[in-house]
């Protein structure tokens, strides 16, 4: 840096050199100067790519798929019908507000994870997913009129068995994808344990001639119930 201002007080005082290679070689120095910040900068992120990668809300790819595979199989969408529009990085403070508790305690038993929300037609749905993806939770709230038609036909067909009637006398009313806290609840359970081994699902009602019939009914369609009130009522089988 003397160097350089030496030679300038030379070039001054001379007058040898014409104005325009000091002006070159100022401008020379600057860009030098900058392009230096600029590898610093470059250095500095290659050493702590945590950092970076902290600043962004990326959701893995298999966690991403794991979602995805989820709301198609809830919704009877094709998974390349469905888009992931928002992913937000959360800590969620205790499995109560993880399970989209509307009254939890304020004990901290944090859970990190994700939210996630999906584009399914005209609904977003929203998913709270933790770190390891050992669970991914739909928004209970969240209701689907899109029962896919596969369930739909076993849930008619096992009511048709029940009732004697015909398929194309009994309509499904209403259908409400649903989170079962256990077992036990999802078989219509009058008390229940208040262990949490989710059985994900929907609730379905069919008209059957005045009755209203209400059926749980697993993700797979494999498991069918109908609440047995309804079966003290019609003694069907």
């Amino acid at each position: 840096m003397k160097l350089i201002t030496r030679l300038f007080s030379q070039m001054y005082i001379n007058r040898s050199f014409p104005q325009i290679f000091v002006l070159v070689f100022m401008i020379t120095s600057l860009l030098g100067c900058s392009l230096g910040v600029t590898e610093n900068s470059t250095s500095a992120n290659a050493k702590n790519p945590e950092q970076s990668q902290l600043n962004q809300n990326t959701l893995p790819k298999s966690i991403s798929q794991a979602v995805l595979r989820d709301a198609s199989g809830v919704s009877g969408v094709k998974i390349s019908d469905l888009q992931i529009t928002q992913v937000t990085s959360a800590n969620f403070s205790n499995p109560c507000i993880f399970r989209f508790g509307e009254v939890c305690t304020r004990e901290y038993n944090p859970i990190p994870g994700w939210i996630v929300v999906v584009q399914v037609k005209e609904q977003s749905w929203t998913y709270h997913v933790n770190k390891s993806s050992s669970q991914i939770l739909l928004d209970p709230k969240i209701s689907s009129n899109q029962l896919p038609n596969k369930i739909a036909n076993l849930v008619l067909s096992d009511a048709s068995r029940r009732s004697g009637l015909a398929i194309s006398s009994l309509k499904i009313i209403q259908s409400t994808q649903k989170t079962f806290s256990n077992s036990c609840v999802f078989n219509f359970g009058e008390v229940c344990a208040q262990i949490f081994d989710p059985v994900k699902g929907w609730e379905v009602i069919v008209k059957v001639k005045s009755q209203s019939w209400s059926y749980h009914v697993d993700i797979t369609g494999v498991r069918i119930i109908l609440d047995p009130q309804v079966t003290k009522t019609t003694g069907g089988n």
